[in-house]
């Protein structure tokens, strides 16, 4: 889904459904268009979709910069991944 303003997109997000599961990937935002409040407008339609759709749970991967956004729309952390690199 994408969110446009002025018939430019501004915003995107990605919804999936499974049985009573939902999963939101790729959530994104232009930057000059970041901190006016598009992406939480974009979550909390999903969330609603997911909700008509019968979803009991929703699901994300969040990076650091991405984490209070979610906080403020009520995830809390499952577990943390550490992912690790070497380079070669």
């Amino acid at each position: 889904m994408t969110l446009y303003k002025e018939g430019k997109p501004v915003s995107s997000i990605t919804l999936s459904l499974n049985h009573h599961i939902a999963r939101i990937d790729d959530v994104s935002t232009v930057v000059e268009c970041q901190g006016h409040g598009y992406a939480p407008r974009l979550m909390r339609h999903v969330l609603l979709e997911a909700k008509k759709w019968g979803a009991h749970f929703c699901f994300l991967e969040a990076s650091q910069a991405g984490f209070r956004l979610y906080q403020k729309m009520g995830f809390e952390i499952l577990f943390k991944n550490n992912i690790y690199f070497q380079e070669t």
